[in-house]
């Protein structure tokens, strides 16, 4: 029987997500077709460049936000 696997399933196999089975499974097609592998490989590159970026939310998006949670009122 062949399986295909989906850009999700990998991701989740990247992430550790994969049940057992799966990850035996994909492990398996891993070895046997070179497309897949090169699509993982590439996932995991791009996993691991955005690993590396920093996020700094502008001034600006912070004022919004703190200006809005200034002016609401807890239900509480």
């Amino acid at each position: 029987m062949i399986t295909t696997f989906t850009e999700n399933d990998l991701l989740r196999y990247l992430y550790g997500e994969s049940t057992e089975n799966e990850k035996t499974d994909i492990e398996n097609a891993l070895v046997c077709d070179s497309e897949l592998e090169a699509k993982f490989f590439d996932l995991k590159l791009d996993s691991s460049m955005l690993d590396g970026l920093f996020f700094d939310p502008a001034d600006f998006s912070l004022d919004k936000i703190f200006n809005f949670s200034s002016g609401y009122q807890s239900g509480s």
